[in-house]
């Protein structure tokens, strides 16, 4: 089937998609849950949906991988694709996929979770992320982004128009009690130590080596630290041993690892406050499914999650230690104040969208970009 001659959303049986990611669909990350999601999505509603799992390599050698046949051979000549989906994190192994694409080569979409260049901080690192993203970028035939703020990135590294269209992830893949309530809730009063929760791959984007400086102030009062996520740096992962040690914090923070969705949702449950010290979120699911379970959270405004929780208390100026600090203290203190916070979190948690609407609005995204192939001028949203 090639494009023209297909059926309308809804009935895209027809229709054939390849993803290609780093690694393993399997990985636990939000990017990659935004990923399984949305592949699960389009499978249950007909689309042949194929996944290519590229090595992450070091950074010379992952620029080797465009060299591929393979690689060269389906981005840019005819083949049993209708769209191919690359997910923006592969940049470093597509070098210019655009340049002499046959005119029938399947349509290009470009997913982009955050760009690279939002979080380098050095002027090299970022000149060089900057370069190849917009390589990628300019390449494509379109690009979904999973929030304004992102979307907003992307126009910016562009400087041209480009077919764009935002699908905000969902947050409701945990199975929790319904109506929710968490311990933040459900405990009150001074009898235990209030249980802070953090997930996420323990990276430096996501801010966890701030939390022994935020917290050794905080060691006259009571509280524990649970860190749930993976480790996939771990050079980063030492480091934080080192400070939490250096601080003093050993006997009051532990580590969980990695956990399955069902432990994951016990801890949410489980947890008295949330704490975010992330530098900066293209969506920020983390956040958003904690928001969901109803916990008191607290984050910096980095990135998109000023988009969709500014109104809130929940977030503090991006980068103010003492602001975060301060806010922390008042929660570990106060269970009336985890108890009202608890309550915002609940009333935001509505206005967030959930993975059905994420999965709606990609098929919507695709429709769009196989009845206009030449370009598509509509941002569907969920």
């Amino acid at each position: 089937m090639r494009l023209g001659v297909r059926k309308r959303l809804g009935s895209l049986q027809a229709v054939k998609l390849l993803l290609i990611i780093y690694g393993s669909l399997s990985q636990i990350s939000g990017g990659y849950l935004y990923d399984r999601r949305v592949v699960s999505f389009l499978r249950a509603r007909g689309v042949v949906v194929e996944v290519l799992g590229l090595r992450r390599l070091s950074y010379p050698a992952c620029r080797l991988q465009a060299l591929r046949p393979r690689l060269r051979r389906l981005l840019r000549h005819p083949g049993d694709y209708d769209v191919i989906v690359v997910d923006e994190l592969t940049f470093p192994s597509l070098c210019d996929p655009g340049r002499r694409r046959h005119p029938r080569s399947p349509r290009l979409a470009v997913m982009v979770h955050h760009l690279a260049v939002s979080e380098r901080k050095s002027p090299l690192p970022r000149r060089v992320a900057a370069r190849l993203e917009r390589r990628l970028l300019l390449a494509a035939d379109a690009v979904l982004v999973n929030s304004a703020t992102t979307a907003a990135t992307v126009r910016e590294l562009l400087r041209t128009k480009k077919p764009l269209f935002i699908c905000p992830p969902g947050s409701d893949a945990l199975k929790v009690p319904e109506p929710v309530q968490t311990a933040a809730e459900g405990k009150g009063g001074d009898a235990h130590a209030p249980r802070l929760l953090i997930t996420g791959n323990i990276i430096p984007r996501k801010g966890h080596h701030l939390l022994p400086e935020l917290l050794a102030p905080l060691k006259d009062l009571p509280w524990e630290l649970r860190v749930v996520g993976g480790a996939p740096e771990r050079c980063y992962r030492r480091r934080l041993g080192r400070l939490i040690r250096r601080a003093g914090l050993s006997e009051r923070v532990v580590f969980t690892g990695e956990l399955a969705p069902e432990a994951l949702a016990r801890e949410y449950m489980e947890a008295d406050i949330f704490v975010f010290p992330s530098a900066y979120e293209g969506f920020g699911i983390s956040l958003a499914e904690a928001v969901r379970c109803g916990l008191p959270c607290l984050a910096f405004a980095s990135g998109a999650l000023s988009e969709w929780a500014g109104r809130t208390e929940l977030l503090v100026p991006a980068g103010d230690l003492r602001a975060f600090q301060d806010r922390l203290a008042a929660l570990i203190r106060d269970p009336a104040l985890r108890k009202k916070a608890a309550g915002d979190s609940r009333r935001l948690a509505g206005e967030l969208p959930a993975w059905e609407q994420t999965g709606r609005c990609f098929l919507a995204a695709l429709d769009t970009m196989l009845e206009h192939p030449t370009g598509a001028q509509r941002e569907p949203r969920p």
